[in-house]
């Protein structure tokens, strides 16, 4: 099911995990993520995306892949690789994104990063695009396991190879935030994505979430509310209530945010 209704929380379970979403227009005039989620008895596929190139465009973009990637999911064998279904259906939702048309017929020229887990009993596959992530919370420990897909990211390679010094990295992060991969930039070809599954434990929780709450709540606030809630649709309420605060408390004007929190059983 796909969703993007303001302040919905969504839950539900199956044998293998529980989960728990919100999604929040923020201070935007709409909303141009989409979430979407399908549950079979013993795995499920959770899916956010983060629409760019205005409200028709970026609205159209990610609801596109998500409904991609909840089709190709349905319709995927028993036999199928989750690793190999999540890349090709992004490689397809790259090109079909790319080609969106307004009711002129012109381009619309919009993009999507993707953020994808597919959690089989205590195995973790997943694929993403662009800079929505995807973490793990397992003990108190909170790491990520996406890899964002900026500028940023390019910058911080050069600098530990050595190409860049203090300064020049200064300077130049400044259009950090700025993508470098994303769903709709045609012929799609760089791809995070598990390469075998992640093995996981009981009361291990996951996280996946747009730009919208990790630009607004650092990582350790993150961790911590997460370790200070054991009801998960309270976590995700309080991560929400946290931004909130936050952006207030610094003048920051919200974007949309988008946050599915898995629980394994």
């Amino acid at each position: 099911m796909l969703y993007h209704k303001d302040q919905q929380l969504i839950k539900d379970e199956n044998s293998a995990f529980q989960l728990a979403a919100l999604s929040v227009i923020g201070d935007r005039d709409d909303q141009q993520d989409s979430f979407g989620y399908r549950l079979k008895q013993e795995e499920g596929l959770i899916v956010i995306c983060d629409g760019m190139g205005g409200s028709e465009g970026g609205k159209a973009a990610s609801e596109l892949a998500v409904e991609m990637f909840l089709a190709d999911y349905a319709e995927s064998s028993f036999n199928t690789k989750p690793s190999d279904m999540l890349i090709e259906t992004a490689k397809k939702a790259d090109a079909m994104v790319f080609l969106l048309k307004n009711e002129e017929g012109k381009l619309l020229k919009a993009g999507t990063t993707l953020a994808s887990v597919i959690i089989n009993r205590r195995k973790l596959t997943w694929c993403s695009v662009g800079d929505s992530r995807a973490y793990l919370l397992r003990n108190g420990e909170l790491a990520q396991i996406t890899q964002d897909h900026n500028y940023h990211t390019v910058l911080v390679g050069k600098k530990n190879e050595g190409l860049l010094d203090e300064t020049e990295f200064q300077m130049e992060s400044a259009r950090g935030e700025a993508l470098i991969s994303f769903l709709g930039i045609g012929n799609l070809g760089l791809i995070d994505y598990s390469e075998v599954p992640l093995e996981l434990q009981k009361d291990d929780r996951i996280i996946i979430m747009s730009d919208g709450l990790y630009k607004v709540v650092t990582d350790p606030e993150i961790a911590r509310i997460l370790d200070n809630f054991t009801n998960i649709g309270e976590a995700v309420q309080a991560l929400e209530i946290k931004a909130k605060k936050n952006a207030a408390n610094n003048n920051i004007l919200r974007d949309n945010m988008t946050v599915a929190l898995i629980k394994i059983k």
